[in-house]
């Protein structure tokens, strides 16, 4: 199996934005055979009647139907940046494409809106390739016009086919931002859409199998169709498998750093001066390592603004309660279970000696580096 491990290794083609781009060796076997195809539907069709002119037709259709691909991993890529997620590399592979964050991202809307910029990148490009086609066809540039429309189609099935709900395709990241957005645990979101993801890739293999059961001619369309379902199949899999690890952590290895605001504080420095650097909607109050309570922005909402300045946190906060906390040793499974029934969503990690030393909020739970 060392030729097939060997086919999997990649090599970086370059840097886009700074961003890292590379391929697998078995892109180049795809790259071949599709140009092929493509260069045997010209040649057939007689829309070119020399076949290395075919093959170079083919060649470069297919550059530009990998090149549509890249575009829609970078358009995720981009809108990654745009919410603050450090972006590690693009990688192009048989089946597609990936775009790889460092992290998940802190929200709902951030997770939505990086989901949905490749299928929309995809749908402009099939409307570009539409307009080219009619250009071509006025122009009566036939061959022109033929590969616009297989370009038009690809970029159209790649958008349609990618909002399909289940993970890890970008519809299954849609789905999972709108569980999430409902209160739904960020884990829980994903093994549910990577549930839907196994049962889309299973719906392909069994699709992909009639096919060549009762098409004498789709041969290659249902081999191929066989591959995609096993290869969504392998990342769902693989994804949930990932998930259910996380769940057996301990909090300790899941932890963040706990940003605490003292209890003698008052709220106008915490709003000008806490509230602007961090996106959370709970807040630790500890002072060297005590833990005292809880500061919730929606109780802040109920102190009229001109009281801010002489109300102290220690006077707005949720008094520490049992339910508020967990030692470092606790399982995340259990920490979870807790935060999902303390009506705060989060919980302050104490080491044995009693200190506060970590932090956990709901959806926005990942293993610590």
């Amino acid at each position: 199996m060392r030729w097939f491990e060997f086919l999997k290794r990649q090599i970086l083609v370059g840097h886009v934005s700074q961003i890292p781009v590379r391929i697998d060796f078995r892109w180049f076997f795809v790259f071949f055979l599709m140009a092929s195809i493509t260069a045997s539907n010209l040649y057939s069709s007689r829309l070119i009647e020399n076949p290395l002119t075919a093959f170079l037709f083919g060649a470069a259709t297919t550059l530009v139907l990998f090149a549509s691909i890249f575009l829609h991993e970078y358009a995720h890529a981009f809108a990654a940046r745009l919410e603050g997620v450090d972006v590690l590399e693009i990688v192009l592979h048989p089946f597609g494409g990936l775009a790889r964050f460092r992290h998940e991202p802190d929200t709902p809307r951030a997770e939505f809106r990086i989901a949905i910029a490749g299928p929309a990148a995809s749908f402009l490009l099939a409307l570009v390739f539409v307009g080219l086609m009619a250009a071509a066809g006025a122009l009566e540039l036939k061959i022109l016009a033929t590969l616009a429309f297989f370009l038009a189609l690809w970029n159209f099935l790649l958008a349609v086919f990618n909002m399909f709900p289940g993970y890890p395709l970008d519809g299954g990241r849609v789905l999972r931002a709108y569980l999430w957005r409902r209160g739904t645990d960020l884990n829980e979101a994903t093994l549910l859409t990577g549930r839907f993801g196994k049962i889309i890739a299973v719906s392909l293999i069994v699709f992909g199998v009639a096919i060549i059961l009762f098409s004498t001619e789709g041969v290659f369309t249902g081999f191929w169709t066989i591959l995609v379902g096993l290869f969504l199949y392998d990342a769902a899999r693989g994804i949930i498998k990932q998930v259910n690890e996380f769940e057996n952590l301990s909090v300790e290895e899941a932890m963040q750093l706990p940003v605490t605001v003292e209890p003698e504080s008052d709220v106008l420095r915490f709003v000008d001066q806490v509230l602007p650097l961090y996106r959370r909607t709970v807040f630790l109050v500890a002072e060297k390592k005590q833990f005292y309570g809880v500061l919730m922005l929606e109780d802040l909402k109920k102190l009229p603004r001109e009281d801010w300045s002489k109300t102290k946190i220690r006077h707005v906060m949720r008094p520490v309660a049992p339910e508020y906390f967990v030692e470092t040793t606790a399982l995340l499974s259990e920490a979870k279970i807790l935060m999902r029934e303390n009506g705060i969503g989060a919980l302050g990690i104490i080491n044995r000696r009693g200190e506060l030393v970590g932090f956990l909020q709901r959806g926005r739970l990942r293993k610590r580096n």
